[in-house]
């Protein structure tokens, strides 16, 4: 199974909920971010016990680090993962 690595500003309720649907297909999954996760992103995140979190303020380099450490790693953006790709979608 793939390792998992992303990578954004901020984690949302929309990624956590993207997250949730495909952890079954990732032996481990790991989120590198700037900020913190507030709200109810911030109690959505205890259902997803097994879900590492690094607050970073260079979480793109920090990610990119990571991938290369990890064997059979698959390193994606927030931007561009699940949901939140399809809604960004100007077509």
């Amino acid at each position: 199974m793939k390792n998992l690595i992303l990578y954004g500003y901020g984690l949302g309720v929309d990624d956590l909920r993207n997250i949730a649907k495909v952890r079954d297909k990732y032996k481990r999954i790991t989120v590198f971010v700037a900020k913190n996760p507030e709200g109810k992103a911030k109690l959505m995140l205890t259902e997803l016990k097994d879900l590492e979190i690094n607050i970073t303020s260079n979480f793109y380099k920090d990610a990119k680090r990571k991938a290369k450490e990890v064997e059979d790693s698959e390193l994606t953006d927030l931007g561009d993962f699940g949901d939140r790709a399809i809604r960004r979608d100007p077509c």
